[in-house]
């Protein structure tokens, strides 16, 4: 990537977000001084020269920076993980769910090789509603995430290092992929209570998650014909 000594501040934004969610991101972080390259993979951040004037934000993405990328780096990079500090690691607003959560919010931590491991230097949390979809949180998450970001933006567009909140902490455990996927696999004497409350943090929308395996043959939900048709 091309450099511009003019520009005194760069963040480089690594997301997946594309369209209104990135252009406010944008607007957000150009308002406190900065100017903005969008990164989408791991080979667009090793083609940036990660001088004094650049720092790394990472916020809505699965890409795992390398410990020596990180180290190689001037200043602090941050990530905001959308959840709150109760809820590490992967599929985060699926296990709020399961587990009944009724505060929730956006973490912004420092990156480290340790995914969701970093200090934790802000938070936004919020009352859960009652009856919410993991789809539903996710989206409240990522709207305080945004709150957060702007929050802190002159901060994180300077460099300077943000102190860590000492009386905030990551909960346990953290939760993984293999965990998400264990949790989707239903016993077939499940009882009805425990299905429902499957159903609700893991396969309730879009995607047929759910399993059941009976003699080594693996069924799903058709959520197209619904409980009573």
């Amino acid at each position: 990537m091309n450099k511009d000594f003019s520009v005194l501040h760069r963040v480089v934004l690594l997301t997946v977000f594309e369209g209104d969610d990135l252009a406010r991101l944008n607007a957000i972080l150009a308002e406190a001084g900065c100017e903005v390259v969008v990164a989408r993979a791991l080979a667009d951040l090793e083609r940036v020269e990660f001088d004094q004037r650049t720092t790394l934000l990472a916020f809505g993405t699965g890409v795992i920076v390398p410990a020596a990328l990180l180290k190689s780096m001037s200043r602090p990079a941050y990530n905001l993980h959308a959840a709150s500090p109760a809820f590490p690691g992967r599929d985060p607003h699926h296990f709020a769910v399961y587990a009944g959560a009724t505060r929730y919010g956006a973490t912004l931590h420092v990156m480290t090789a340790s995914v969701d491991a970093g200090p934790i230097v802000a938070t936004e949390l919020f009352d859960v509603p009652e009856a919410i979809k993991p789809g539903e949180l996710l989206q409240l998450a990522n709207a305080a995430g945004v709150r957060l970001i702007g929050a802190n933006a002159r901060l994180i567009c300077t460099g300077q290092p943000m102190p860590s909140l000492t009386d905030v902490a990551w909960g346990q455990p953290k939760h993984t992929r293999a965990d998400f996927l264990a949790a989707c696999r239903i016993a077939a004497d499940v009882s009805e209570a425990e299905f429902a409350r499957r159903f609700r943090a893991f396969d309730g929308e879009m995607y047929d998650n759910l399993t059941v395996e009976i003699h080594g043959w693996s069924f799903r939900i058709d959520k197209a014909k619904g409980r009573n048709s």
